[in-house]
């Protein structure tokens, strides 16, 4: 037979029971602390990435059957997205329509002040001291340019160069400014003739006078010589 407990029962008391309530405290706070320190560190551009492609509005791509690209018209998409939103829109349109082509992966998206620059490497459009456009590169350009006859906002295409630029003895162009607004000229023309207003379009070559990288190693040089798009209202 069991022995039956007297009452009241005296429990004795644990020195180390405040332990376990005093791990659970740390590993909370340890948790809470590293939360706050990943979310310091993300992306701006990431983090409007995200919260853009939740938004139906900016979602600028009509689903289809087939591989052809339907853009919402511009009067539209304004009324649609901020500027801010329009830019994000319209670099993950470039991508999209630059898959299978020469120019997939060699376009760079930037969105700079509410700007949208697409950055291509001089040696991928051109060859060395020519304006002339590669002919293996053109139907990609003309798909970005057809992207753009529909989309709202101002087109500058500027031309960069480094500060080693050394032209070919018979070339025409024997200033890195001459050379870069011939390439940036040959871009435009590209743009017009996919319907893009001329009202709407600029350029400029600005030589080496607006590096994005340094010009003391072979890769910041050729970071360097490019043509920009530039998407702006």
């Amino acid at each position: 037979m069991a022995r039956k407990k007297k009452w009241p029962v005296v429990y004795k008391p644990d020195p180390e029971a405040w332990m376990t309530t005093f791990a659970d405290l740390v590993s909370l706070m340890l948790t809470f602390f590293i939360l706050l320190v990943s979310m310091s560190t993300l992306d701006q551009t990431g983090l409007q990435d995200i919260s853009t492609y939740f938004q139906k509005a900016v979602s600028v791509l009509n689903a289809g059957e087939r591989t052809e690209i339907n853009l919402i018209p511009p009067s539209e998409l304004q009324r649609a997205v901020t500027p801010r939103e329009l830019m994000l829109a319209m670099r993950q349109n470039s991508h999209v329509v630059l898959q299978n082509s020469t120019l997939e992966h060699k376009v760079k998206g930037v969105i700079v002040k509410d700007r949208l620059y697409l950055r291509i490497n001089d040696a991928v459009m051109f060859d060395e001291g020519s304006a002339e456009l590669k002919p293996e590169n053109i139907k990609a350009l003309r798909r970005i340019a057809s992207m753009l006859a529909v989309s709202p906002g101002k087109i500058q295409v500027n031309g960069h160069s480094d500060t080693h630029f050394k032209y070919i003895l018979d070339s025409r162009y024997q200033d890195p400014w001459s050379l870069t607004l011939a390439r940036a000229a040959s871009v435009l023309r590209i743009l017009e003739e996919e319907g893009v207003s001329s009202s709407r379009l600029s350029l400029a070559g600005y030589g080496p006078s607006r590096p994005v990288s340094t010009d003391a190693t072979p890769f910041g040089r050729s970071r360097n010589r490019r043509v920009e798009i530039v998407l702006y209202k």
